[in-house]
């Protein structure tokens, strides 16, 4: 069966943070458990208000140091579908998908962070790969007849107006309390409160094995180009030259444009 919509993203642009947003929206709505993620996949079968929605990253995984990748080719099982784009500043998806992979899957406690992102000594999942995966969907997105592309810094900015967009986009409706109200239930702090304290019972998209060690957490700093802390001035310069050089400007990520510059203070979650 068709999904209704389909939000795709790169592993660690903030997924989760949507995924558990428009959870507490359906679990107030319906009176569902609220340490429970709801899987809009297959929960519609039991609960016929839940919409279809199909959570992707398009086999972009980085799993024990193996790399899966589509390269090219058309996506046409998407363009049936209205397909949400979310997309984050490649360093900082870089960083914290380090991490993803040192701190909660343990692949990478022996690499230097550096070399990850650069993809240095064979390792892969870094900037190189994130960049080929958003230009590739830069152009593959034409092809989705119902398309969006939400930045992950525009929905910390303004998470009111640019997560209401999504509920207009996923053709939801709720009212504008009802949106604040999940807005505030996944600020970062009670998030990553809830992580400590284990409040969802495990389920790995938002646990930590480690309470004592912050870079375990789903919910890690909550610094919006917090990339500059782990790199060298040099190293900085270089790396935001490989993303100005090398990405698609359509995401509006260069070190010259103010967008970015804007958000480099402001609070995030994932």
């Amino acid at each position: 069966m068709r999904s209704d919509a389909v939000i795709l993203s790169y592993p660690k642009s903030g997924r989760t943070w949507i995924e558990v947003m428009l959870s507490r929206l359906f679990q107030k709505r319906l009176c569902l458990p609220e340490n429970e993620i709801i899987d809009f996949t297959d929960a519609h079968r039991t609960f016929s208000d839940l919409p279809r929605l199909f959570f992707t990253h398009d086999d972009a995984h980085v799993l024990a140091g193996n790399e899966f990748l589509p390269e090219g080719g058309r996506k046409g099982y998407f363009a049936g579908s209205r397909t949400l784009l979310l997309i984050r500043h490649p360093l900082d998806t870089a960083v914290s998908m380090f991490f993803q992979q040192s701190k909660r899957s343990g692949y990478l406690e022996s690499a230097d962070i550096h070399d990850f992102v650069v993809g240095a000594s064979g390792l892969r999942g870094g900037l190189p790969t994130i960049i080929r995966f958003m230009n590739h969907w830069a152009q593959a997105i034409s092809t989705c007849d119902d398309h969006i592309i939400s930045r992950y810094e525009d929905l910390r900015n303004d998470p009111s107006q640019n997560f209401k967009n999504i509920i207009k986009f996923l053709n939801l409706n709720f009212a504008d309390f009802e949106i604040a109200e999940a807005i505030k239930f996944t600020d970062f702090a009670r998030m990553k409160k809830r992580e400590a304290q284990n409040f969802y019972q495990g389920d790995f998209r938002v646990s930590t094995s480690d309470p004592k060690d912050e870079n375990s957490y789903k919910a890690r700093r909550g610094l919006i180009g917090g990339y500059r802390d782990y790199f060298t001035e040099a190293q900085t310069i270089k790396l935001e030259r490989t993303v100005s050089e090398n990405l698609n400007p359509v995401f509006g990520y260069s070190t010259g444009n103010n967008t970015l510059t804007r958000f480099q203070n402001s609070f995030s979650k994932y």
